[in-house]
């Protein structure tokens, strides 16, 4: 009995510190290939900092300061390269298209399959399929129709503008995003700018808001790539 609990003992310690040592080993991910990082703590990497910030997205841009316009972060034990550089980027998204095809899943768990939610050959076929939606003549087309949304949130800002008043400029930014949806893809004018109590926009601020909460970390735009990589695009 003695040597089996011995026994037990020692496959039970060969196995933490073999998972230990796998963790050493993707914590030297950016280190390896010459990538700046902020320091960070084991096992947690980067997540313990980003938590306690009141913002997320303006402790990246205080990075990318620091560090240069690629640099890398670990969410959890995930490397995660930060990126604001647009060369960079078109070669990714656009030049090496192939070898970096799949996306991360904005909204994990949810049941609906569509380019928003899905990912790998699945997120490929949505995009398929959609592309010559926004193809160069299209696009042309839905211009009157953007522009239009355009000149309706600008009134509202020229309107604070003369007032002086503080404002809540996301607020605007949401009701143009829903306006130019409704009108590029349904035909439906909601001038929400005017009409903030329209029943379509509080649905969609329902589902976005009850998934935020579940994904805090979607409020920038996420994409995965090779080696079990991620590139994450700020504004900056």
């Amino acid at each position: 009995m003695l040597h089996l609990s011995i026994i037990l003992l020692f496959i039970l310690t060969s196995l933490t510190l073999y998972y230990i040592f796998l963790l050493h080993q993707r914590y030297q991910y950016f280190r390896r290939r010459a990538i700046p990082t902020p320091p960070f703590r084991f096992f947690f990497g980067h997540m313990k900092e980003l938590w306690r910030v009141p913002s997320f997205h303006r402790q990246l841009e205080t990075w990318t300061k620091q560090y240069g316009k690629i640099y890398g972060i670990y969410q959890g034990t995930s490397p995660t390269f930060v990126v604001s550089d647009p060369d960079f980027l078109q070669e990714v998204f656009v030049k090496q298209f192939l070898n970096f095809p799949a996306r991360r899943q904005a909204f994990s768990g949810s049941k609906i399959r569509n380019v928003l939610s899905s990912s790998g050959a699945t997120w490929r076929r949505h995009r398929h399929v959609i592309n010559p939606t926004f193809s160069a003549a299209k696009l042309k087309m839905m211009s009157p129709l953007i522009n239009g949304c355009i000149t309706n949130v600008m009134e509202k800002l020229s309107d604070h503008g003369r007032n002086g008043n503080d404002f809540n400029i996301y607020i605007y930014y949401k009701r143009m995003t829903m306006d130019v949806i409704c009108r590029c893809a349904f035909g439906i004018d909601t001038d929400l700018q005017n009409n903030p109590n329209n029943i379509f926009f509080k649905k969609v601020e329902e589902i976005f808001s009850r998934n935020i909460r579940l994904n805090p970390q979607n409020n920038s735009h996420i994409s995965s790539a090779r080696e079990n990589c991620t590139v994450l695009v700020i504004n900056t």
